[in-house]
């Protein structure tokens, strides 16, 4: 029997080891919440831990229709939770073991599950994984924060679950309102590199997160997709609501084709708006991140909404990918579908300013109560923050976390509440070289505003 000496300094000595865990976890003011070095899922209780050769899921024994385009391997008749007849061969460097040329008809292909997005909504934190590969079992997943809250490399859910998420094809961010609930935008597009297929017309998506069911698809009018591979380019979505819940619009960038996608959930309508501020800068195309040189002719990547003014719109700032500056424009300019038929309409947008040198920015999302606006910088492998109220130049724009490795590819950023969330994938090195399966490659942080931009630029008591 331990004496209560003993066991008082046996929690001590936990609890300290368990600080120090969490002390190695911090980045910069950002705290790691979840890695991986591959993904998992948790499908029906059943953790995914390698890769599956067969769609015969738990909770969905039957092949369906609308899975044949994913899972086409009619005389693969292994369960889903076996694996392959043969164990792959020793792999001391983490390469994928599986050639493209055999992917297709897998339910799983470990290497190919990249994350993309990241948004916490109360105790559940979505992660999208689009379908740039064959091998991905859901596109839109979940955390369950009360459950898994203490597990680094979670498996991920499939929301709503592993049948009804078949019928998203590929979804790269969401973000919620504050209606209760869950936008997207499905690309409706395979991105199988050198095969691409456009299963479904590519859509809205709205899920009441009460009830975890889809109440909305509306799919882009001929007139919003310009070309075919305009679909590869909606990455993303920002919701605006001023007054009822049905009085919303979504704001969809086209970062392929230069555009901006607008909707109108009261009209169940939709517009498309172009504008020069909208395409990349040149001098901004030259990429180096995960140790890999490219060029990137991204446009218009991210929108971010202040809070509304007495005229009941607000400022959207908006910029493109490849490109050191932000710029903005009034939401009641977005919200006029005639409005790019006026005069004006080039004038009503603003070169707002330049955050710097290499600090291409995937998605940035602005704090209200604090007019403070945070980017994702896939240039300089960092989170960096900008008080809205000063002018945007270099000296004004402060680094909060910054790691060639922890931080590589930011790929999503989303303010809730007053907590920022950020994802980081390593992308480029997936996309040009190899991960490394042996070493930590996704990484989701979250960071308290306050605690943040305490003692910075960005803190409007300075």
């Amino acid at each position: 029997m331990w004496t209560k000496s003993e066991i008082i300094f046996s929690l001590q000595m936990l609890l300290l080891l368990n600080t120090e865990v969490i002390s190695q976890r911090k980045l910069g003011k950002f705290q790691e919440v979840f890695a991986w070095k591959q993904l998992t899922y948790n499908i029906g209780g059943n953790l995914v831990l390698q890769d599956r050769f067969a769609d015969d899921v738990s909770d969905a024994r039957s092949k369906r229709e609308s899975d044949i385009v994913f899972f086409d391997n009619e005389e693969d008749t292994r369960e889903w939770n076996q694996g392959p007849p043969e164990p792959p061969p020793e792999n001391t460097k983490g390469t994928p073991t599986i050639k493209p040329v055999d992917e297709e008809g897998r339910f799983f292909v470990q290497y190919n599950n990249v994350p993309m997005g990241v948004e916490r909504v109360g105790e559940r934190l979505f992660v999208t994984v689009p379908r740039r590969r064959y091998g991905i079992p859901s596109t839109l997943n979940y955390i369950d924060l009360t459950k898994d809250l203490n597990t680094r490399s979670p498996g991920l859910r499939p929301y709503p679950s592993i049948r009804r998420s078949r019928d998203l094809t590929s979804v790269y961010r969401t973000r919620a309102d504050e209606c209760g609930r869950l936008w997207m935008v499905d690309t409706g597009l395979l991105e199988i590199p050198g095969s691409p297929q456009q299963v479904q017309q590519p859509a809205i998506v709205i899920y009441d997160l009460s009830t975890d069911q889809q109440i909305l698809r509306y799919p882009f009018k001929s007139s919003d997709i310009p070309a075919a591979n305009t679909p590869t380019g909606l990455a993303s979505i920002t919701i605006d609501i001023t007054g009822d819940c049905s009085d919303a619009y979504a704001y969809v960038p086209d970062l392929t084709t230069f555009g901006l996608i607008v909707y109108s959930l009261k009209n169940n309508d939709s517009w498309r708006l172009t504008h020069n501020y909208f395409y990349l800068s040149p001098t901004a195309g030259n990429f180096r991140i995960a140790g890999q040189r490219f060029q990137w002719s991204d446009g218009i990547f991210s929108v971010t909404l202040t809070q509304p003014g007495k005229n009941g719109c607000r400022t959207a700032y908006f910029h493109p990918l490849s490109s050191f500056e932000e710029f903005s424009v009034s939401t009641c300019v977005l919200k006029n579908s005639t409005a790019s038929s006026d005069d004006n309409f080039w004038s009503a947008f603003s070169e707002v300013g330049v955050r710097g040198e290499d600090s291409q920015c995937t998605m940035h999302g602005y704090h209200g109560n604090t007019g403070v606006v945070f980017f994702a910088e896939v240039g300089r492998d960092a989170v960096s923050c900008w008080h809205s109220a000063r002018q945007l130049t270099p000296t004004n724009v402060v680094i909060l976390a910054q790691h060639p490795q922890r931080m590589s590819y930011p790929s999503d950023l989303h303010v809730t509440n007053d907590e920022v969330w950020v994802m980081a994938n390593t992308l480029p090195r997936f996309g040009y070289s190899t991960l490394d399966t042996n070493e930590y490659n996704f990484y989701i942080y979250r960071g308290q505003v306050k605690d943040l931009i305490r003692g910075t630029a960005c803190d409007n008591q300075m």
